[in-house]
């Protein structure tokens, strides 16, 4: 939570300058400056050169006194970052930020963070954004025997188009998609060591009618090493579909006001309960989500799953919570290699299970199929009970 008080501020004719200062919430610290300066045009002298527009501004952050503390003296962090944004004639809205990067030691390890960089396009409404960013990644290291983590080759790509709200307020609605990659991740501690490589993560979203919109996550890497295992072309995609964008809006609006009472340390309890009921009949209006195609590779094979629920929005109440039970349809399969968990020291469990019909084996394969439809729960065929060792 973080509170902002403004210091400084000149009005000139040709440009304008105000500087910030942001603090934890009840700490008398400031964690950070921010230093904005604004041309006006119609000629522009700017550090990116001359340009023709109406306004370009300038933003600087600069860390607080107890920051700079904690950083070798050499390091200019005052000039850490270049931040733009330049407002053409014809209405885009161009920017950029630039994160110069930082290489030190100090007594607990060597930190090299690479320089990154992030474009956005727009125009004054914000109603289309185009952006990317790339950063290299960083390294820190520390101890004797090479004790440390790692991230490289993040990159980030979206286009999106609002379909209604406004973005200043917290409702807009935005249909596009949006990528984000890393290379790899690697953290290697002591008795510990986690490394996953090709993290691809992307976000989509279309307008399916006038009222509600589909909304999806694909998620994939390449390899996961974790625990003295590795992990293999995993995936998980998740899809929304029929959401209503009102009610979207809705809590977009409350979370946004519910961010700002945070922040100024009041009690956000109400919101909360707005927040459960805008969701509620969210759930109300009948959506569905299906979670598909997801897989786990290891040594014997796949471990896979599918999940389709939808809400039958004829069976809802919105006067009786518990009728959700009723309206609820759901079908969830698995499978994975009874090898895996074997080899884990759970055959005992996975025989008991199978006896009570929770698991099926099938040629060395596991594989469970549940549902639920009016109110009631089918674990491959049968009512469901209480599963041993899960009261």
């Amino acid at each position: 939570q973080f509170n902002t008080e403004i210091v400084e501020k000149n009005e000139g004719l040709f440009s304008a300058t105000a500087v910030a200062n942001v603090f934890m919430h009840g700490a008398p610290d400031v964690v950070f400056s921010i230093k904005q300066t604004q041309s006006y045009g119609p000629i522009l002298l700017t550090e990116e050169g001359l340009k023709f527009g109406f306004y370009f501004m300038n933003t600087d952050l600069i860390p607080g006194d107890k920051i700079k503390q904690e950083l070798p003296a050499e390091l200019d962090v005052n000039d850490l970052f270049d931040i733009h944004f330049f407002s053409g004639f014809g209405g885009n809205v161009e920017g950029d930020v630039y994160f110069k990067g930082l290489d030190f030691a100090d007594e607990q390890g060597q930190f090299s963070i690479s320089p990154a960089e992030m474009h956005v396009d727009t125009d004054m409404t914000f109603e289309k954004m185009v952006g990317n960013g790339s950063w290299p990644g960083m390294t820190i290291t520390h101890g004797d025997n090479g004790e440390g983590m790692s991230i490289s080759g993040v990159k980030l790509d979206f286009n999106q188009n609002l379909v209604m709200g406004n973005w200043l307020d917290g409702s807009a609605i935005y249909e596009g998609e949006g990528t984000y990659i890393i290379d790899e991740v690697v953290f290697n501690g002591v008795g510990q060591f986690f490394k996953m490589e090709n993290l691809s993560v992307k976000g989509v979203a279309d307008v399916e009618n006038e009222t509600s919109i589909n909304m999806a996550i694909e998620m994939s890497n390449a390899t996961l090493s974790v625990a003295g295992e590795k992990y293999t072309d995993n995936r998980l995609n998740m899809y929304f579909n029929g959401l209503d964008m009102k009610l979207l809006q809705q809590i977009g609006e409350i979370s946004q006001k519910m961010q700002a009472a945070a922040i100024e340390g009041q009690d956000v309890n109400a919101y909360n309960m707005q927040l459960m009921n805008a969701m509620l009949q969210l759930v109300q209006k009948g959506p569905s989500v299906q979670i598909k195609d997801t897989q786990i590779g290891t040594e014997d094979g796949l471990i896979t799953a599918d999940l389709n629920v939808n809400i039958d929005k004829e069976k809802m109440d919105p006067n009786n919570p518990m009728a959700m039970m009723l309206a609820l349809n759901a079908v969830f399969d698995a499978e994975a290699p009874e090898a895996y968990f074997a080899k884990k020291g759970m055959q005992g469990m996975i025989d008991q299970w199978a006896q009570m019909n929770f698991l099926v084996k099938d040629n060395g394969k596991l594989k469970v199929n549940a549902t639920m439809q009016n109110g009631m729960t089918l674990v491959n065929g049968q009512p469901m009970q209480g599963m041993p060792g899960m009261q």
